[in-house]
């Protein structure tokens, strides 16, 4: 397989909305970047990818994936789906037979996640790892890059297993905690302060801030 990684990432000034109550906006931006560190951090450490592409309309977000050495790709049409088609397309022109998508904002996410994707999709063509709430998708591989349209939003989990079942086209879960925590609340972002993953940078910015404290006082 030649596999393209493709990471999503939203306009900063947009992005997180729901953590405004706890991180003011120029912390939600640098926040966003630390999390974009870390899943491209584990992206360029895990063996077999061929090339990831950082498919966005953000600069920073540009500046960040030209470091890690991954391809910067300004999006077209405004909405994910739209994003992702686009980047799968600029995947299979140059050459790639499987596309994973993976979204910026997983920090936990591992090498050891990333492989045990890949060798699902040795098997299958299709391979869905879930949110933590289990109907969003928080990994999705197509092997080939087009064997199904994507949907992200709302239940997109389900609907991109129906679209597999619908086509008879072999597909497999794989959940992982790691992939699964995605930041978009509160809620989130203290369960994962309080997992203390010191490793990660995201997690090393929310120190440095005092996220931990001001969660725990009064409001």
């Amino acid at each position: 397989m030649t596999i393209f990684v493709i990471v999503p990432v939203k306009k900063l000034e947009e992005a997180k909305s729901r953590l405004s109550p706890l991180l003011l906006n120029d912390e939600r931006k640098e926040f966003c970047l630390k999390m974009l560190e870390d899943v491209l951090t584990t992206v360029k450490s895990t063996r077999h990818v061929d090339q990831t592409v950082v498919v966005s309309k953000d600069e920073e977000a540009f500046h960040v994936a030209k470091s890690f050495d991954a391809a910067p790709l300004t999006e077209g049409q405004p909405g994910l789906n739209q994003a992702v088609s686009k980047a799968i397309s600029w995947c299979i022109q140059r050459g790639a037979t499987s596309t994973l998508v993976l979204p910026a904002d997983i920090p936990l996410v591992t090498p050891m996640d990333l492989n045990g994707i890949l060798s699902l999709g040795e098997k299958a063509a299709v391979v869905i790892s879930p949110s933590r709430s289990g109907s969003g998708t928080n990994a999705l591989l197509l092997n080939p890059p087009n064997v199904i349209p994507t949907f992200y939003g709302q239940h997109s989990f389900q609907r991109h297993i129906e679209e597999a079942s619908t086509r008879a086209i072999r597909f497999r879960t794989l959940r992982s905690p790691r992939i699964a925590l995605d930041i978009d609340t509160v809620e989130d972002l203290a369960y994962f302060a309080a997992l203390k993953h010191e490793e990660t940078r995201s997690h090393r910015f929310l120190e440095r801030i005092g996220v931990l404290k001001r969660l725990t006082e009064p409001p």
